[in-house]
């Protein structure tokens, strides 16, 4: 059994970078229309809401540090960089207002990107936001939630085993690739960790943090409800994930179908209170690469990378 803190509440913040940002950042938010309207003016000025201006000399936050996660956002990338002023978004909320105290933050930080002309970051993840759009009402844990980005292929070339193409039988060519998520901790999880990943199999390392993710925020907030009097929780480090799981990752309204359907089961460690590690089963004898390459995980997982679905349309 693993064993972990669940805070009382959790902190998230986004910031929205622009030219112009003016002192009344609330009177542009109690403008704000949409599903998330009423939501933000009960919350604004509660530690659930604040929202604030400052300027790039007197930050305590360095922008540099948020990164576009896709090539087509480098030129936003730059321009959150080079902004004199940002509106920064916090909520501070218990985590049975999960997830919805954070979506109600976003959906805040959206409007004053639209309204501003600037760009959004999450700064838990560290990444700019995708184009603005509005804050849909369903949560999805694929929305940008667990900063979840392939590492560059190859490390940017610094990978000295054979590629791919030129040694497919390489399966434990090297172990350069670590993913960890950024993101669960505002819902009051530990984040998720896989090592020792060959390059070849980055994707379907991916995406069973992102499917092991899924299953463990789903079971996380089934115990929430229950109203559990302590602030740890106990769970088995041996987890088993479906179909079902890698589904309710995307939030598609449909089955992604994997071949084979039948379950599949990952081995959890704690390697902190905010650190959970994810490898093989105890019973399986190969490396992580062996699992990963060999017939144990769903075949869907070696090839999706984004949504399956045609992509939502705002809520």
């Amino acid at each position: 059994m693993i064993v972990f803190p669940a805070p009382a509440t959790t902190t998230t913040r986004f910031a929205v970078a622009a030219e112009h940002v003016p002192h009344d950042l609330t009177g542009l938010l109690h403008d704000a229309s949409g599903p998330y309207a009423a939501h933000i003016a009960g919350r604004l000025g509660s530690p659930q809401l604040e929202v604030v201006r400052e300027d790039v000399a007197c930050l305590r936050w360095d922008p540099r540090g948020i990164r576009a996660p896709r090539p087509e956002d480098r030129r936003r990338e730059r321009a959150f960089h080079d902004a004199p002023k940002f509106a920064v978004v916090t909520a501070c909320a218990p985590i049975t207002d999960q997830p919805r105290a954070v979506q109600v933050a976003r959906a805040a930080a959206l409007h004053l990107s639209a309204a501003l002309g600037g760009v959004p970051a999450d700064l838990v993840t560290g990444h700019v936001l995708a184009a603005p759009t509005e804050e849909r009402t369903r949560f999805v844990l694929a929305d940008e939630w667990l900063g979840d980005v392939l590492p560059p292929f190859r490390a940017n070339g610094r990978c000295t085993a054979a590629a791919p193409d030129r040694d497919p039988e390489g399966v434990n060519g090297c172990s350069c690739v670590r993913l960890r998520t950024r993101g669960l901790r505002r819902f009051g999880l530990p984040e998720l960790q896989i090592t020792d990943v060959a390059c070849p199999h980055d994707l379907a390392a991916l995406n069973v943090l992102r499917t092991t993710a899924r299953r463990l925020l789903t079971d996380h907030w089934s115990w929430l409800s229950t109203g559990p009097a302590d602030r740890t929780r106990e769970i088995d480090a041996d987890l088993p994930l479906a179909e079902a799981d890698f589904s309710d990752f995307w939030g598609t309204g449909r089955r992604v179908h994997l071949t084979p359907p039948n379950p599949f089961q990952v081995r959890l460690t704690l390697l902190t209170p905010l650190l959970l590690a994810v490898a093989p089963p105890d019973d399986f004898t190969g490396t992580v690469n062996d699992w990963l390459y060999g017939d144990t995980l769903p075949l869907g997982m070696y090839d999706v990378i984004h949504s399956p679905a045609t992509a939502p349309q705002a809520a």
